[in-house]
């Protein structure tokens, strides 16, 4: 029976984990969309910042950057090698300039422009 449950572990605690970002970015958005107050504005914008950070960061890390391993291997075509390397850099980068537009926002006192 534990044998069964620590074969399960790394699955839980990434669920867990998933579910807490998730939870706190959720949380961020109605906290900044229902809130006229500037200091909870902030605060959810610092949270959203932080959390696509996080997003950005593990992905780029464990992610966009060994799909580039791709382009040693010689048996995989270099369409699908290229394709492959765009679509996990696009999605990384994209959580990154997230991350940085929340991070403005909340610089400039909560004002989204």
């Amino acid at each position: 029976m534990t044998e069964m449950f620590e074969d399960q572990a790394p699955l839980i605690i990434f669920l867990s984990i998933i579910f807490v970002l998730i939870g706190a970015a959720v949380g961020a958005y109605f906290v900044s969309s229902k809130r006229r107050n500037d200091t909870a504005r902030r605060l959810a914008l610092w949270v959203a910042a932080v959390v696509s950070a996080l997003v950005a960061f593990v992905g780029t890390v464990g992610f966009a950057i060994p799909v580039l391993e791709d382009f040693r291997i010689p048996g995989v075509p270099f369409r699908e090698k290229l394709l492959g390397s765009v679509i996990a850099w696009a999605i990384c980068l994209g959580a990154w300039v997230i991350a940085v537009r929340c991070a403005i926002s909340a610089l400039r006192n909560g004002s989204s422009r």
